[in-house]
C-alpha cells in the first residue's frame, strides 16, 4: 500500500471510524457509487477475479442466491484478556476490492458483525446461525457461512442475505495475554463474499 495515503482503523465504542489522511475525496458518496457500480457484477462465485473458489460444501450458500460482491478484508480481531482456544473476537477491519492488491476501500467490518458500505448501507449478521469450517491452512480463523440478520439503508449491501468469510490468515487468539493486559489485537486478513436474491 502507498504509505503515503495512510490508511488507519481507529477504534471507537461499537463502531469503526476509517481515516484516509490526503484522500477525503475518495470517501465522498459519489466516488464510492462509482467504485462499487464497477464491483456488483453478478459474478459466478467459482469464476470470480482470483480464481476459482473452492467452497466446502457446508459453508456452500443455498441455492436462489447470487454473488454481489467480492472483497478483500484486512485488519485486527480483538479479543478480550484472558484468552482460551475458544475465546470469540470482536473484528474491526476495512474491506478492499478484488483480491486487495487495489486501494479502494468499498466497506467497513465492526461489532455484530457488521459490514457497511461507503454509501452508508449496511449488513449485520446473525453469528449465533454461523456455521463454521476450520481454516485449511491451520493458522487462520473459521472460514464461515454468515445468514443475514438485519440489513439497513437503500445501498450496496440493503439487499445481502449471506456473507462468506474465506482464505483466511491469522487472526487466532494467542496463547496468553501479557500481564495486566485487558484486551489484545491480532492482524489478519481473509476475503468476504457477499450474496442477494436471484432474480
Amino acid at each position: 500500500m502507498n504509505i503515503s495515503r495512510r490508511r488507519f482503523v481507529k477504534t471507537t465504542s461499537g463502531t469503526l471510524a476509517i481515516g484516509l489522511a490526503g484522500t477525503s475525496a475518495a470517501l465522498q458518496v459519489g466516488a464510492a457509487a462509482q467504485q462499487t457500480s464497477n464491483l456488483t457484477k453478478r459474478q459466478n462465485p467459482g469464476q470470480a477475479d482470483g480464481g476459482p473458489l473452492h467452497i466446502p460444501a457446508i459453508i456452500s450458500v443455498p441455492p436462489g442466491n447470487v454473488l454481489l460482491l467480492r472483497a478483500y478484508g484486512r485488519g485486527v480481531q480483538k479479543y478480550t484478556c484472558p484468552v482460551n482456544p475458544t475465546s470469540s473476537a470482536v473484528p474491526h477491519a476495512i474491506l478492499l476490492s478484488g483480491n486487495g492488491n487495489s486501494e479502494n476501500i468499498v466497506a467497513i467490518h465492526f461489532a455484530g458483525p457488521t459490514w457497511q458500505a461507503l454509501d452508508g448501507s449496511l449488513v449485520v449478521g446473525n453469528g449465533a446461525k454461523a456455521t463454521h469450517f476450520p481454516a485449511p491452512n491451520g493458522q487462520g480463523v473459521d472460514w464461515l457461512l454468515i445468514p443475514a440478520q438485519s440489513t439497513s439503508g437503500s445501498g450496496l449491501f440493503s439487499n445481502v442475505t449471506y456473507v462468506q468469510r474465506l482464505y483466511t490468515q491469522g487472526g487466532k487468539p494467542p496463547a496468553s495475554c501479557n500481564q495486566n493486559q485487558t484486551e489484545t489485537l491480532v492482524e489478519y486478513s481473509a476475503e468476504y463474499l457477499f450474496y442477494i436474491p436471484k432474480t
